[in-house]
């Protein structure tokens, strides 16, 4: 029972305190839309950024630009300079992501 308790007041703090809303938002989309944006939402996405954070990169650094004092999440996308930049303005933070993700393998 303590540790149920200890783990509510631990996820109030939480950016996926309401998942069942944030995935209420998304369901019924294309299943790329519902994935990116339920991961970003979430702050549980596969940009280095959150991988740095999980121990799965040594770095949040992005790696596709490889500029320093860089930070490889969301806004970064927008204006990663390695990520097709003459098209940027027509894409959407969806396609994005899945460009830099399929660059990151």
């Amino acid at each position: 029972m303590k540790y149920k308790q200890e783990a509510e007041k631990l996820a109030t703090t939480k950016k996926w305190t309401d998942i069942h809303k944030i995935w209420a938002e998304y369901n019924g989309k294309h299943l790329k839309e519902a994935v990116v944006n339920f991961g970003l939402k979430t702050g549980h996405d596969c940009l280095a950024a959150h991988l740095g954070k999980s121990g799965i990169y040594e770095t949040s650094k992005c790696i596709i630009c490889q500029m320093p004092n860089s930070t490889m999440d969301k806004e970064h996308l927008l204006h990663c300079p390695n990520l097709d930049t003459d098209q940027q303005v027509l894409k959407n933070t969806i396609e994005l992501y899945w460009d830099a993700t399929a660059m990151m393998r």
